[in-house]
């Protein structure tokens, strides 16, 4: 099968994946084309309606925050001055996402060598002004954790230091520390690629295992740290000793300890689930590491959990959606899903 391989030939036609909508939840996918067409204010119904639920309100602001991309100036005028603090606090946490959305649309997906001058200029710029908005719905919202897991996105776009970043990271600890995607980001600001270390980034996943309850996919993150590890090993293999010194490396490196520990996290999470918006993220890593581990009964029933719902990641590390799509449906049919 081979770590991240890739076999040569004609591929396959694609399954019927199931794309663009959330885990069992229609009334944010209805919501988030709203807010593609330009319905804000559908949007902002939902919101206020999942304003104690952190993980859907999270999952929410994102997915809004994305389907708004050249709304903000709209988004900013649906304040008004002296409305209660908790509607004002829903406009703005989505401001800041939007803004975040919007600076990263400008910018592009690409190394910073790919990106012009003048784009990286309006990339900052506009950054820039998701700060304020955030904050400001972080003080209206004193419990909201998620302006906070917003601002974890903003620091790795200014490139804030260490210092900010992990004062940060600790509102978002003191206030829901499970919460999904702020761990996502958090770890990816202690990986070597943002200049932290393998050594941090596994020691924060594996705090992220011990410290969730039974019944949360937060245990994931010890799978996307085996991930930035593996693709970070895998290029300087390739570059420094060739394809046959990344081969040497596959091959020893699901060792016993380390399935068993990947084991138990999942056993950790599915024992006793509960239903959580980023469930199907969850399963695919999971489906995805097991695989790869040739550990199939496991990686079969994660991946069977998804019913098809289609996730980039992690299938995306080769490049776009489509091939993503490619190296899933590859996967499924060696686990003889397909």
């Amino acid at each position: 099968m081979g770590l991240f391989g890739r076999r040569k030939g004609e591929p396959a036609p694609l399954p019927a994946f199931i794309t663009g909508r959330h885990w069992g939840d229609p009334a944010l996918d209805a919501a988030e084309e709203a807010v593609g067409d330009g319905h804000l204010l559908a949007g902002l119904a939902l919101l206020r309606e999942a304003r104690h639920d952190f993980e859907r309100r999270d999952t929410m602001v994102s997915a809004f925050g994305h389907a708004a991309i050249g709304h903000s100036g709209s988004i900013y005028d649906l304040l008004e001055d002296g409305m209660p603090a908790e509607d004002a606090a829903d406009i703005l946490v989505w401001l800041g996402s939007t803004l975040i959305a919007e600076a990263w649309e400008i910018r592009g997906g690409g190394f910073a060598d790919t990106v012009s001058d003048n784009s990286y200029k309006l990339f900052r710029a506009t950054l820039a002004n998701a700060e304020e908005p955030l904050l400001t719905a972080a003080r209206l919202r004193p419990d909201d954790p998620v302006p906070w897991s917003e601002m974890l996105s903003y620091c790795m776009g200014t490139g804030a230091d260490q210092a900010e970043r992990d004062s940060v990271w600790q509102n978002v600890l003191s206030r829901y520390p499970t919460l999904w995607s702020a761990n996502w980001t958090r770890l990816q600001t202690l990986c070597a690629k943002w200049h932290g270390s393998h050594e941090e980034m596994f020691a924060f996943a594996r705090g992220a295992v011990a410290g969730a309850p039974p019944g949360d996919p937060v245990v994931a993150m010890l799978v996307e740290a085996h991930s930035e590890y593996l693709f970070r090993e895998r290029e300087a293999l390739v570059e420094n000793g060739g394809f046959a010194a990344f081969m040497k490396f596959e091959m020893g490196y699901f060792t016993p300890q380390v399935v068993a520990e990947l084991e138990a996290a999942a056993a950790k999470w599915c024992q006793a689930p509960r239903p959580h918006p980023r469930e199907v993220d969850s399963h695919h890593l999971f489906g995805w590491i097991f695989h790869e581990a040739e550990r199939a009964d496991n990686a079969r029933w994660h991946l069977g959990q998804t019913h098809m719902h289609f996730r980039s990641r992690p299938w995306n590390y080769h490049g776009t959606e489509d091939t993503s799509k490619e190296e899933l449906a590859k996967a499924m049919r060696e686990l003889k899903m397909l």
